[in-house]
């Protein structure tokens, strides 16, 4: 049977615990359950440079710790509620803590296991504490920051395409200069095997 505070709580505390870091803004947005859904506590969503993050946390001692942390993560994400899932495990020490105050100071410098979702993949799972966390964070962000300029930068090159293409298909030759220019070669014509023979 679970005691001591639930990790719904130390979510809420971690978000406060970077907010002070100034990783993120103050935790002041609540996802809450929709209508007909399972009964659940409120997720902590933030926002970290622009993004929504959002915070899921289990506790070691619960079965499938980290399987069920990061599912939530990534089923977040999934959904388009968050731009990236941070999937926490918290150790169990943390639950026999009575006292609010000991269980942030223990929070910042306790080891956790963390791992993070993003709408282009995930990592695994590896050990870091709060102060870890950010330059974690910061990577998953210049990662995403990088992906979108790759993207944008080929719409913009596939759109270029798109509107040109007309106008060259429409210039006599145009197509075997720039074949000449590229070095590009057609392909061999091959000849079909009369019946009986083997294909070269």
């Amino acid at each position: 049977m679970e005691t001591g505070f639930r990790q719904e709580v130390l979510n809420v505390m971690l978000a406060q615990i970077l907010a002070r870091h100034g990783v993120i803004s103050a935790p002041e947005i609540i996802l809450k359950a929709k209508p007909g859904m399972k009964r659940r506590m409120p997720d902590v969503l933030v926002s970290f440079l622009g993004l929504r993050l959002v915070i899921e946390g289990e506790v070691e001692d619960a079965p499938k710790a980290e399987v069920r942390a990061l599912n939530s993560a990534r089923q977040r994400v999934e959904e388009g509620l968050a731009h990236i899932g941070v999937a926490v495990v918290y150790p169990a020490f943390l639950r026999k803590i009575e006292k609010f105050d000991q269980v942030q100071m223990e929070l910042e410098d306790c080891q956790l296991r963390v791992a993070i979702v993003d709408e282009s993949g995930e990592t695994g799972f590896s050990p870091a504490n709060a102060e870890q966390l950010p330059e974690m964070l910061n990577n998953t962000f210049d990662k995403l920051l990088q992906e979108d300029v790759v993207n944008r930068a080929a719409a913009i090159l596939d759109e270029a395409v798109e509107k040109v293409a007309p106008a060259f298909a429409a210039i006599p030759g145009f197509a075997q200069e720039a074949a000449r220019i590229l070095g590009i070669r057609a392909l061999p014509i091959r000849k079909k095997p009369a019946k009986g023979e083997e294909e070269e």
